[in-house]
Parts: structure tokens; sequence; C-alpha cells
């Protein structure tokens, strides 16, 4: 997979034809945030250590985004916890979606068009232009999930985390009875990785958060 792990997820959350972000998953900035993380992680740029993201070099990438985050990781005095960063990660994700985008764009795989709401507000669609690299991520994702003879490498295996505890898998898959089966092979192929903790106790964290919120609404 070529594909940067933060370019994958915005690919898949992407309406191919509309252009729009979908209701895909209910945590799509978290998946991108922690997929940010995890590919400066595959670059060396960062290791963690104490649960805390420590920055090994500031050598650029051929990312904006990517290069955003280390830009920001280095005017930190003292290493922060992973979950903080995704947690400030998810803050930023709309300008760093942005710079995500313009690479993509620039790469012939998506097109900016600009729509009006109400024939007034100017907004920017991102409609697929190349579709051939989604294409074949999604169907190794979809190997992955549902082919016992197939295997992730390593890249792809946090991929599969990301997927797992932010919902995403659902989407890959137009068959509601493979999800189930899907889910179960998913947590086999993950349960071991990197980012495994890390990244399911910020989803956790984020959706206590949210139901107490909720619940202090309906109370209020």
């Amino acid at each position: 997979m070529d594909l940067h792990l933060h370019e994958a997820i915005t690919l898949i959350s992407l309406n191919d034809e509309k252009g729009n972000y979908t209701a895909a998953g209910g945590y799509i900035n978290y998946a991108f945030g922690a997929a940010l993380l995890t590919d400066l992680i595959l670059a060396e740029r960062v290791v963690i250590e104490d649960d805390r993201v420590k920055l090994v070099t500031n050598a650029i990438t051929d990312s904006r985004a990517l290069n955003a985050v280390i830009d920001q990781l280095s005017r930190r005095k003292k290493p922060m916890k992973v979950s903080n960063w995704i947690h400030t990660l998810v803050q930023r994700s709309t300008k760093l979606y942005k710079l995500c985008v313009e690479k993509l764009i620039k790469e012939g795989i998506l097109e900016r068009r600009e729509k009006k709401i109400l024939w007034v507000f100017s907004v920017n669609r991102y409609p697929t232009v190349d579709g051939e690299p989604e294409n074949e991520l999604r169907q190794r994702l979809k190997a992955l999930m549902l082919d016992d003879t197939t295997t992730p490498d390593r890249k792809e295996r946090m991929l599969l985390v990301l997927l797992l505890h932010c919902e995403l898998y659902t989407d890959l898959l137009d068959d509601k009875s493979e999800r189930k089966p899907a889910k179960a092979r998913l947590e086999a192929l993950t349960e071991d990785s990197l980012m495994e903790d890390h990244i399911g106790k910020t989803i956790r964290e984020m959706q206590a958060a949210v139901m107490v919120a909720t619940t202090s609404c309906i109370v209020t």
C-alpha cells in the first residue's frame, strides 16, 4: 500500500461522486488523527516510550500534513501522552485534512469542485478522479477482513486497528452479514498491534466523554 495511513482514511471517508465526507463510522476525525501519529511511527520520526510520544527526528516527509505534525511536536518542551496527542490532532483535523486533500489533488486522485449551498454559501467538494488507488485499498482491506488466507503487513495491521476502533470497517462491507465475522477477524489480527492499546484507550475515553455530555444534556 503506497498511501500513507491518513490518506487511506481520507479516501475511505470521502464520497467518491459527491466529494463530501460520509457519515461512515462515528469517529473519522479520531481515525485520521491516530493515522497521522501512526504514519510518523512507521516513518521513524517518532517513538512511543512510557505511553508518551517522543520525536526522534524532525526530518521532513513527502506529506505536508505529517510535516505540520512534526513541527508541532518539535515545539513541545516535554513529550505528551499518546491519547493527548490524538485529541490534539483531532482538534486540528480540519487544517490537516486540507493539507492531505491538497496532496491527493496534486497526485490526480481527487479534484476540487466548488458547490453553492442555498445559492449563497460556497463549499468545496472533493470527488474522486482516479479511483484505482482507493479501489485497490478497499479490495485489499476486504480480503484481509474476510479471507483467512491473507496476512497483513505491519502497515496494514495498523490500519486495521484504526478501522476496528473507529468503526470504519462497516463502510467497507455493504453486506451486513459480513460485518460480524469481519469484526471478529479484525480483533484477532490486531490484538498484538503496537497501537492497539493506545488507540483503543483513546477511543474508549472519547466514547465515555460523549456519553457523559449527552446524559448531562438530557438531565438538564
